[in-house]
């Protein structure tokens, strides 16, 4: 987890950074219009980290940490940048299959507030739902033990590093964010998630996907986030 927390802070400072001119953009954009209720008006920015993730690895065989960057247009709308990193090392007891990998991942998209209207005051607490779109390119090694062929015999095995694989993914779903401190929300929410597209090796395919969990068309996941909502006048 320590690893994961050094990525993790790597990744905020570069997303953090990468912001920087779209922030100042949106705080001019306030100063040059006074009207109360624009679709862009700029309200605030807030950081957050995904605590489900660093977790996970007790309910499933691979584990992984995420950030998380938002911006608030008018207590309504929140554009938002999720950054994470995933990682598995297994192996499989009954066909000695093994597997490891490790790789960041990338999602972008939007919360909707459902209880605030534009330009209102915002809630303490509220509802909302959401939607991304995420992707992760990852190098991964597996090896099986010798499969002995039951009609022509001979036997083959499989031992394949560094097989380079693509995987993008829609995530749809709702979620709660709760005021718990000055300037300190928990929010939690609910995904399905669905494959857009998946490259691959012609002799392997990726089993774990950073981000989505394993491979399959559809999963669903969830988060469980500590943020913190930088404050501006």
């Amino acid at each position: 987890i320590s690893t994961q927390m050094k990525i993790s802070s790597y990744i905020l400072l570069s997303s953090l950074l990468a912001l920087l001119p779209l922030t100042a953009a949106a705080q001019e954009e306030v100063k040059n219009d006074t009207v109360s209720g624009r679709f862009l008006d700029f309200r605030g920015l807030s950081v957050s980290t995904d605590l489900f993730g660093y977790a996970y690895s007790l309910l499933e065989d691979y584990t992984s940490g995420e950030v998380a960057i938002e911006i608030n247009l008018g207590n309504k709308y929140y554009p938002i940048v999720e950054v994470g990193y995933g990682s598995t090392d297994f192996t499989d007891e009954t066909f000695g299959i093994y597997y490891k990998s490790a790789a960041p991942y990338y999602k972008i998209g939007l919360n909707y507030n459902f209880s605030n209207k534009i330009g209102e005051k915002p809630r303490h607490s509220y509802i909302y739902g959401l939607a991304r779109f995420a992707w992760t390119r990852a190098d991964y090694d597996v090896s099986a033990p010798p499969i002995t062929d039951p009609v022509w015999g001979g036997s083959v095995g499989l031992d394949l590093n560094d097989v380079n694989g693509y995987y993008s993914w829609i995530e749809l779903g709702v979620g709660v964010k709760v005021k718990i401190l000055k300037n300190f929300h928990m929010g939690w929410s609910i995904r399905y998630k669905a494959r857009a597209n998946q490259v691959t090796g012609s002799n392997s395919r990726m089993w774990y996907i950073p981000g989505f969990g394993n491979s399959r068309h559809t999963t669903f996941g969830g988060t469980y986030s500590l943020i913190y909502e930088i404050p501006f006048k």
